[in-house]
């Protein structure tokens, strides 16, 4: 089973992307925190800060644990959106789709890993918030995005929203 994930990491690598889709992948690696919205069981808007990691194929992965709100949301509607800010050149990205829980026990081990990983780089606690809380067992999360929008409102000049923001919709991000 692990030289399969092995084989199958590597040939995702090797995958060529376009100027656009680069663009959007490499904010969103060098990017890895943002606010993740979800909907309540009674339909208000739930947002909370995650550590994420972004796969080559654009899928989003992150931790919860199975006691918390953004668990309890997610399982009454996995529709989500993780909104990614960048203050130097003021960029966000937006990833808009739908959340499964990932059952395999390897690929939590390695996002994981990744999480701590990136926690570590960016902040002085070292650990990430969800490890700080008791609420219940860890539980990796996938994204699959249906649309990823990004702008640079740091770019010389201004124009309208269709000229601003760059857009992937689910059918060119399962050509990648």
């Amino acid at each position: 089973m692990l030289n399969k994930i092995t084989s199958h990491v590597s040939h995702r690598d090797e995958l060529k992307f376009s100027d656009r889709n680069e663009r959007i992948f490499s904010f969103l690696k060098q990017n890895p925190i943002g606010v993740l919205s979800t909907v309540t069981p009674n339909n208000s808007p739930h947002g909370t800060v995650v550590y994420f990691q972004i796969n080559k194929d654009f899928t989003v992965s992150f931790l919860t644990k199975t006691e918390t709100r953004k668990y309890s949301n997610l399982s009454h509607n996995n529709h989500v959106m993780l909104t990614v800010f960048e203050p130097e050149s003021q960029a966000v990205a937006q990833v808009i789709g739908t959340t499964e829980e990932i059952e395999d026990g390897f690929e939590t081990n390695s996002i994981a890993g990744t999480i701590l990983g990136i926690s570590m780089k960016t902040s002085e606690a070292g650990t990430p918030p969800i490890s700080k809380l008791y609420a219940g067992a860890y539980v990796a999360m996938k994204i699959t995005p249906a649309q990823i929008r990004m702008t640079v409102y740091a770019r010389p000049g201004s124009g309208s929203y269709e000229e601003l923001f760059e857009s992937l919709e689910s059918f060119e991000l399962k050509d990648t």
